[in-house]
């Protein structure tokens, strides 16, 4: 195996990570399963995205990682000559070694479905599209509103406009998803959806998938900057992401 082994794996680790290449590249569901550590197993059946017909697989480094967990990336090829890689988190469990999380790299969050759209927060959406932060004002009071709204909550006006708001503000609120709820997450697992409290426009809070969050120390309460990516599709919609800032 012409793996980069780092200093501190064990030397039993590298033939069960080239074996369980092997075993995922060649479509054994049975053992690649028996690899899972058995309370993870419904979390990491559908976590990574791999080539549809694979051809074969290379581990190309094994390394100590963070919480005693050996870290492996293997590559694998698919019959059009794809190629994607996971890295693999490894525990040794009294059964022997197992993969305790797994995902495809680069670290990349995952994208927004096509959703319908009402209407209302068609500026919104516009101005995403441009790469700006547009939230519903009522030109007669000054309440910001957010979600939007056809009429003002407070003084039941009708003068509505979307003003530019700067992506700044603290984090409210945050979750780690690991789960594969919906096929456009799969290989983007783990992922932190963090709801964000913008000074700029009343304390209203929005919500966005946080960029470079694997293994992040999140808080409540730490600054972020966002900003927009583009589309997958046009009948998708810009994403907005943020950063610990």
């Amino acid at each position: 195996m012409g793996a980069d082994i780092a200093p501190g794996v064990p030397a039993d680790l590298p033939p069960v990570v080239e074996r369980h290449g092997q075993v995922v590249a060649a479509g054994d569901q049975r053992a690649t399963l028996a690899d899972f550590r058995p309370d993870r197993i419904g979390q990491l059946v559908a976590s990574a995205a791999l080539p549809d017909r694979m051809s074969g697989s290379e581990v190309l480094s094994i390394a100590p990682g963070d919480g005693g967990l050996m870290t492996a990336h293997i590559r694998y090829s698919g019959v059009d000559g794809e190629r994607i890689v996971l890295r693999s988190r490894w525990i040794r469990l009294p059964q022997g070694w197992r993969v305790s999380d797994v995902r495809n790299v680069p670290d990349t969050p995952p994208v927004l479905a096509p959703v319908e759209l009402d209407g209302l927060d068609a500026p919104h959406w516009a101005a995403a599209r441009e790469g700006e932060l547009r939230i519903q004002r009522c030109g007669g009071c000054g309440e910001w509103i957010w979600a939007p709204r056809p009429i003002c909550p407070a003084c039941h006006g009708f003068d509505l406009d979307w003003p530019v708001v700067a992506p700044e503000g603290r984090i409210f609120s945050w979750t780690r998803t690991w789960q594969p709820f919906a096929p456009e997450v799969r290989g983007h697992l783990p992922y932190v959806v963090v709801l964000v409290e913008l000074p700029a426009a009343g304390g209203r809070r929005v919500l966005g998938v946080l960029r470079d969050a694997d293994g992040a120390d999140i808080r409540i309460g730490l600054p972020v900057r966002g900003d927009f990516d583009p589309p997958a599709s046009p009948a998708a919609v810009p994403l907005l992401r943020w950063r610990i800032s």
